[in-house]
């Protein structure tokens, strides 16, 4: 049986990715594949859009957010916008990755507000850290 028509099967999580930089987008969504998360990729924020406003609802936990040339605080708006969009609950986490780190903010969670956050990217076993503390 699979996950949909067995109740009893715990789905695993999903995370809708926003990934704009081509040579990140493979390892970012191999690491995340490899700690067993579900992922919706796209590879800019048109695309993002296009596929939240069909009519279909497409279901994700998290929303994960790398924006090529933004600041956080930009990619971070963004993120809201695309949850709500999307007609995701307040709730649900906006995680983003800023393009450049600061060597003193590297490996850092900064918690944006309610349940946003800019994951100040060390390696993928901090994401990793992150998304499984959101999730819970």
């Amino acid at each position: 049986m699979d996950e949909i028509s067995n109740p009893t099967v715990k789905l695993r999580p999903t995370i809708f990715v926003v990934e704009e930089d081509n040579g990140a987008r493979p390892y970012l969504t191999r690491n995340l594949r490899q700690f067993g998360f579900r992922l919706l990729v796209v590879a800019d924020v048109e695309d993002a859009i296009e596929w939240l406003s069909g009519s279909a609802y497409i279901h994700a936990d998290i929303l994960l957010v790398d924006l090529v040339g933004k600041l956080p605080e930009e990619a971070l708006i963004i993120g809201r916008r695309l949850r709500a969009q999307a007609g995701y609950p307040s709730g649900t986490p906006v995680v983003v990755m800023p393009e450049t780190v600061a060597k003193d903010a590297e490996g850092t969670d900064e918690n944006a507000g309610a349940n946003d956050w800019i994951c100040h990217y060390e390696d993928s076993d901090q994401l990793h850290r992150l998304l499984v503390r959101l999730l819970q």
